[in-house]
């Protein structure tokens, strides 16, 4: 089955199983890395999930050399995650409240703590958040503010926003830092949605394809789109580098590591800092004299960091010291479990607690490897409380006793009463192995001596998550959006029932498996990117030394594809979905072996993803041809594999190229409903 499903010869899976065995135990771990190619697909989180259950049952959860990496695409992804761009958090992991739901903030503590364990503690996570935001506003009697934070009515994700922009109900927008117009799933629609703001305000290092589609986008060659009839007003803020600015990056680790600012911004450059606070600042001033209940949830913020220089930059130490939090007459928080839920404690994310203790940043530290201890903990910060591995009580038995003395990490020292080892325990330090709580406990004080996953409602290890997940308590396989094959495992169900769609107009789907019309898009596309070039390319096609080392939009094939499409190496060829064409030099090179599913074999194109029309290095964008189709859990794209086909030379220029893929449309019979079966 696994062969059906994936391609993968028996004796090739039953190999990675033993070495994957071999070296799980008392003795040796294993760790599993992985990053987009997991992760941008409509199951997603079930990819992850699936890792997490393997681990668990192979004891490679908490101990050193185990583990579950997520390699990210950018130095602080995980910065991002933790406090958040997501629109449905909080900083800290803490949910955004729900319309309707949480209506004050008992009640929405009540829904998110659990009766055992840390998250038992989310009240005073939640009020010290809500102190760092609005200061001495935030009052018992005013339920510290709760009602000045936005409501969630549904989902409210990137792709979501690019509808409501189509639907003519978001009239503005903040672009800092992405560059939706190639880097986004189906480009174009990025592009129309944009086209039906009233105003766009873009942040960057260049004139990305983002600020300038509006005037040279591929819209404007077809003739969709007339630059005279556009009715966004675009700004443009040229942005300071990191090098021009203080700050932190949070890695795949959870380690905080601080930069300075190493030359100051030139021009009008400012940091990202710079511009939200005064901006704050602006609006703040605008509404001063106003007496409308709904603009105080603007002049409540506490945003009263100091600035310096003739920039008059905010202190980003000001910042860091403050979302590491404070307690009564401003002293230093050490931690997370200092924090309380009487307003005494302010903290702008609770995990980053105690990353400013002592008053000191500690995320600059940079002691060399030589002067420390073999986790390297005085080599900046990592969160929380400077532990270097999560749930690290797994690390020794059920009796506290190391699993191995090679593996030793954290253990029960009953001398001292305490948890001791190499790393900071992730488990309160003075709960023996032995320990049974009673059954009226709560929070921290309910775990068990044995519970290693303290932030869990049980303190144990889920292998079935009955709650959390929207598709379901275990993993199951369900087949790309767009699939040039039937569910093997499932049958009649082809793709993730939960799945998040958006069958509209520029975004159709294509039919897959034995439907009629899956023909016409008979082969597999991935998106990737590579070393020489970031993303969406917003940095590297300005840098001219990364623009020659990768000069050129291309695509990867087999010879076996090659020859069945007659393409040549070096040559163009035009990939075509139901969304848009592109096209690209061809690689032809072994490494696209072909793959044999299902009794079929599945030719795979490789593609890049960096290029756009502005730069020194310039082509079409992969983005054209993909199409939004999300995951349910977390909402991101499924680029990882679609369908399409290829042929020989360049795509169609102008009104030709909407032309050719009606009529790829037509041909596959494509309507609004193809894909969209629950």
């Amino acid at each position: 089955m696994v062969e059906r499903v994936c391609g993968v010869p028996p004796e090739l899976f039953r190999r990675v199983c033993d070495a994957l065995t071999a070296n799980s135990g008392r003795e040796r771990t294993s760790a599993f890395c992985y990053a987009v190619g997991w992760t941008q697909h409509t199951v997603g989180s079930q990819y992850i999930r699936t890792a997490c259950i393997l681990q668990l049952l192979l004891g490679n959860i908490g101990r050193p050399g185990g583990g579950i990496m997520a390699l990210r695409g950018h130095a602080s992804i995980q910065g991002s995650s933790d406090i958040p761009t997501l629109f449905n958090l909080l900083p800290g992991y803490l949910p955004m409240p729900h319309a309707h739901r949480d209506e004050d903030l008992a009640g929405y503590v009540g829904a998110i703590r659990n009766d055992k364990g840390f998250w038992g503690e989310a009240g005073s996570y939640a009020v010290s958040l809500l102190k760092a935001y609005y200061g001495d506003a935030a009052q018992p009697g005013n339920d510290f503010c709760f009602d000045h934070l936005p409501r969630l009515t549904g989902s409210h994700s990137t792709y979501e926003t690019v509808m409501a922009q189509l639907d003519g109900q978001c009239k503005g927008y903040f672009l800092m830092g992405e560059n939706p117009a190639v880097g986004s799933a189906n480009a174009r629609l990025q592009r129309l949605g944009m086209a039906e703001l009233d105003w766009l305000v873009v942040r960057d290092f260049s004139l990305i394809e983002s600020a300038t589609w509006w005037q040279d986008g591929p819209e404007i060659e077809t003739g969709e789109l007339s630059t005279e009839a556009i009715g966004t007003e675009v700004f443009f803020f040229p942005a300071a580098a990191h090098t021009e600015k203080s700050g932190s990056f949070t890695n795949t680790n959870r380690l905080l590591q601080w930069h300075h600012t190493a030359v100051e911004p030139t021009g009008d450059d400012r940091s990202d800092l710079w511009f939200m606070f005064h901006l704050g600042r602006r609006i703040r001033e605008r509404l001063a004299a106003s007496t409308d209940p709904m603009d105080r949830l603007f002049l409540d913020l506490a945003w009263d960091y100091p600035v310096h220089g003739p920039l008059q930059e905010p202190s980003a130490e000001a910042v860091l010291a403050e979302i590491s939090g404070y307690g009564p007459g401003r002293k230093p928080l050490s931690g997370y479990t200092e924090l309380k839920d009487d307003g005494t404690t302010t903290c702008g994310c609770w995990i980053y607690s105690g990353v400013y203790a002592d008053g000191v940043n500690q995320a600059a530290r940079r002691r060399p490897r030589a002067e420390q201890d073999r986790v390297a903990s005085q080599w900046a910060w990592s969160w929380p409380a400077n532990r270097r591995l999560l749930y690290n009580r797994a690390s020794a038995a059920p009796d506290g006793r190391p699993w191995s003395e090679r593996k030793a990490y954290v253990w029960w020292d009953a001398e001292k009463a305490g948890w001791t080892g190499h790393d900071v325990p992730d488990f309160p330090l003075d709960l023996a192995p032995g320990t049974v709580p009673t059954d009226d406990a709560t929070g921290a004080a309910a775990l068990r001596g044995d519970d290693a996953f303290i932030m869990q409602g049980d303190g144990k290890g889920w292998l079935y998550a009955p709650a959390g997940l929207v598709d379901g308590p275990m993993p199951a396989h369900y087949e790309p959006q767009d699939s040039p094959f039937a569910n093997p495992l499932y049958g009649r169900q082809q793709r993730n029932p939960v799945r998040q769609v958006f069958s509209r107009k520029g975004n159709r789907y294509h039919p897959s498996g034995t439907e009629p019309g899956a023909e016409v898009f008979p082969y597999v596309v991935t998106t990737y990117r590579l070393t020489e070039h970031f993303t969406a390319g917003g940095m590297t096609r300005w840098s001219p030394y990364l623009a020659e080392l990768q000069p050129e939009l291309f695509c990867e094939v087999s010879p076996e594809l090659a020859a069945e499409r007659g393409l040549e190496h070096t040559g163009w060829a035009t990939l075509v979905t139901a969304r848009g064409a592109v096209e690209a030099r061809v690689l032809i090179t072994e490494r696209m072996t072909p793959l044999r599913v299902d009794g079929r074999t599945v030719h795979q194109i490789g593609l890049p993803y960096h290029w756009g029309p502005n730069g020194y290095t310039t082509g079409d964008a992969a983005n054209e041809l993909s199409s939004i189709a999300l995951d349910p859990n977390v909402h991101i794209q499924e680029v990882k594999a679609l369908t399409a086909d290829i042929r020989p030379g360049r795509r169609p220029r102008g009104p030709a190229l909407p032309l050719l893929l009606a009529e790829y449309r037509g041909r596959a019979g494509i309507t609004e409903r193809t894909g969209t079966e629950d």
